[in-house]
């Protein structure tokens, strides 16, 4: 397994997570929900599909391989929002992105959250994994 990118001293695992997250809530803020679903060409996803994709990757490699006792919040997600991972299962057409009206930024809002709050319980719990540290600051950097 690759080394994990070390954090600055003052910031541990939470924090990082904490802050890319609400970083991509606020380049989002100002947006209209019409907006985040306009997807310019195939190969730019829209605005929507990109803050479900990222929550997609912390559900499905952290939470559902290192909480056991985690529920997802919707399976039907992990088709819509899963990229280029063939080796998880099938997902929705790149250049059809922009085709999805469902789930609504509000659904998607709460995916985040639901998301977000068991991330927190799990880092709280097993922050020290090296595993999961790996994969939190991957998908991190990936939100980035």
């Amino acid at each position: 397994m690759a080394s994990v990118p070390a954090l600055s001293p003052s910031e541990g695992l939470g924090e990082l997570y904490r802050r890319v997250r609400r970083a991509s809530v606020a380049l989002v803020a100002e947006l209209e929900p019409e907006d985040c679903v306009v997807q310019t060409i195939p190969e730019v996803s829209p605005t929507k599909w990109h803050l479900a994709h990222v929550t997609w990757f912390f559900e499905k490699f952290c939470l559902l391989e290192h909480a056991h006792d985690y529920r997802p919040f919707d399976e039907r997600l992990h088709y819509l929002f899963n990229s280029y991972y063939y080796s998880v299962g099938e997902m929705h057409g790149r250049a059809q992105r922009g085709f999805l009206s469902r789930p609504t930024l509000r659904e998607v809002a709460a995916f985040r959250e639901h998301v977000d709050a068991a991330m927190e319980e799990l880092i709280a719990k097993r922050g020290g994994d090296a595993e999961l540290a790996f994969k939190v600051t991957l998908g991190a950097h990936h939100e980035q």
